[in-house]
């Protein structure tokens, strides 16, 4: 059984076993790793690592051309906005919009993507579960990962030690070289000035010792080279009867070319990664019978299996064959604990529970009337302020972060959100805009239209209210208070918490009252002195009940509501007077 056909753990079965077993039977599909910061996912094509995405360490292409200094802020504003109403990559609107090259884009893909998944190849556990159905978005087609090379650097991290030593067991005391199919493919590996001088050693062959000799190379990564080499049946023994299948046949790669560093120089440039040189020379070729793709498959399958039978792990584990054991001094393997099934959503707790959280948390500011209220700032914020909230939202609510499945049914308030924030973002950075906005701002942010909007909402409000309509009531003043939070608006919603028995929620109402009386003409208005004499009279307040009601009175004569509970007030003093 393949190892992508069950889930399983990483901490039994490592990443690199499983990119092997992809490129050998050309998967297609999803690989998503449940792991303690989130759910973490990696599609294939054909066998071939095309995307990544993580939870933690993300990194959004719009936030790293604009640190590269490719893109302005106002560029990746109205990307974002874009990006969130048509669900289009973020990279192709950019140049779409003339804000980039397709160039410089390809290059920083190529860097957002390669730090991706060297943060899945660090798990060292995690539920993983490959879906075949799974579609592969169409942005992964600009790919610049390579197959090959993250099998190597999945090699070099320490849970796929037990695979590597399982790997080099068998040629412990031989002479290995490349086989003859290397140069087939040696530039899918992209390897580096210090790593071809490595693998010259085998040409046209040398021992282990001789191999590991030097420093050029980390100990670790020379072995993850020859692990991986002879994992896909790339290098062999160079001593004896050899496999008719030795060759790269099977290995069909669309190479394209390795991404150019971004240029010195530019503001907040990446340091960049040095160019691969060109491949090393390839092997002298020996007699050997190249085989057909079918059969090189099926040699690297073999390979694998006896490499996982070897560590006693995975659906090859089964019962080894005595020659499989150890040598002895070979490094022991413990045996890992069963994999856990892959949890279902995003549990309580994980960073996209956390997110989901957060955006219900803000998205109600999308509907604030008040530009400055949208972005979480002060009225008085200046531009710098403007430039820095706009960018921490959009580096915490970015439309990539909300693709996971779990996420899925958040498109919509993301969208409208983004709308709202670029909006305001769009008016408050640009001075003439602000300043016509400010001309027309009254208190509270409320334009005039935005003031006669609330007018007319708490005037039905009213209406229902007298009608006893308690739940409508409550609808149109809190529609009048998100236009215009004047004290009168705020105290007409907490009178609904209160007399409205299949919602009363006293805290609520507390907290509106109390928001209504910090403003300046709280205090003169009689509708807030009455609901605060009411909310002082249920928790037994009479001294405070009784004041606040005179205050109602005091400012306006008429309050009936405010005489009768007076009236109330006194007939209960009286009474106890007369016992």
């Amino acid at each position: 059984m393949s190892v992508l056909e069950a889930p399983g753990d990483l901490a039994r079965t490592p990443l690199a076993a499983i990119l092997l077993e992809a490129l050998n039977v050309r998967a297609t599909g999803l690989l998503e790793v449940a792991h303690e910061g989130g759910t973490s996912r990696l599609w294939l094509r054909d066998g071939r690592p095309v995307g990544a995405q993580v939870v933690t360490g993300f990194r959004p292409l719009g936030l790293l051309l604009l640190q590269a200094g490719l893109i302005d802020i106002d560029a990746l504003s109205r990307s974002l906005g874009l990006m969130a109403s048509t669900r289009r990559p973020q990279g192709e609107i950019l140049v779409e919009l003339g804000a980039v090259s397709r160039a410089d884009v390809d290059r920083t893909l190529a860097e957002q993507q390669a730090g991706y998944f060297a943060l899945i190849a660090a798990l060292d556990a995690g539920a993983f579960r490959f879906d075949p159905a799974a579609p592969v978005p169409e942005w992964t087609r600009g790919s610049r990962l390579s197959p090959l090379r993250t099998i190597v650097d999945a090699l070099e991290r320490p849970q796929a030690g037990a695979l590597v030593v399982s790997a080099l067991q068998p040629v412990a005391h031989q002479a290995v070289r490349l086989a003859s199919g290397y140069a087939e493919v040696a530039g899918a590996f992209r390897w580096t000035a210090p790593e071809q001088a490595l693998l010259r050693r085998l040409a046209p062959s040398a021992t282990l010792e001789a191999f590991f000799a030097g420093d050029e190379v980390e100990p670790e990564r020379a072995r993850a080279v020859l692990a991986a080499l002879l994992l896909l049946g790339l290098a062999v023994p160079a001593t004896g009867r050899q496999p008719s299948g030795e060759t790269a046949a099977g290995l069909v790669l669309e190479l394209e070319p390795e991404p150019e560093p971004i240029a010195p120089g530019r503001t907040g440039a990446p340091a960049a990664a040095p160019a691969a040189p060109a491949a090393p020379p390839p092997a002298p070729a020996v007699p050997a019978r190249r085989s057909d793709p079918a059969e090189a498959r099926e040699r690297r399958q073999r390979l694998l299996q006896q490499a996982m039978r070897n560590m006693g792990i995975g659906p090859f584990a089964g019962r080894p064959p005595a020659a499989a054991a150890p040598r002895p001094g070979a490094p022991a393997i413990p045996a890992a604990p069963p994999a856990p099934p892959p949890p279902v959503g995003a549990p309580p707790g994980s960073p996209e529970a956390a997110l989901r959280a957060a955006l219900l948390a803000a998205a109600p500011r999308a509907r604030e009337r008040d530009l400055f209220a949208r972005l979480g700032l002060q009225p008085t914020a200046g531009r710098d302020e403007v430039k820095r909230a706009f960018l921490q939202l959009a580096r915490q609510f970015h439309p990539d972060r909300f693709a996971a499945p779990a996420l899925a049914d958040l498109a919509e308030p993301v969208r409208d959100f983004f709308t709202a924030v670029n909006e305001a973002y769009e008016t408050l950075s640009d001075d003439r805009k602000r300043a016509e906005y400010l001309a027309v701002r009254g208190a509270h942010g409320v334009t005039p239209a935005q003031a006669e909007s609330a007018r007319v909402d708490f005037q039905k409000g009213e209406a229902c209210l007298r009608t006893r309509d308690l739940a409508r009531a409550r609808g149109f003043y809190e529609s009048a208070v998100r236009a215009d939070p004047r004290p009168e608006y705020l105290a007409a919603v907490a009178h609904t918490f209160l007399a409205d028995p299949q919602r009363r929620d006293l805290d609520r109402a507390r907290a509106l009252v109390e928001q209504a009386l910090r403003e300046p003409a709280g205090a003169a208005s009689d509708r807030v002195c009455q609901v605060a004499g009411l909310l002082a009279r249920d928790d037994g307040d009479v001294g405070q009940a009784e004041r606040m009601f005179r205050a109602a009175v005091a400012a306006n004569p008429r309050n009936a509501d405010a005489l009768r509970e007076l009236r109330n007030l006194e007939a209960r003093r009286a009474e106890r007077r007369g016992r």
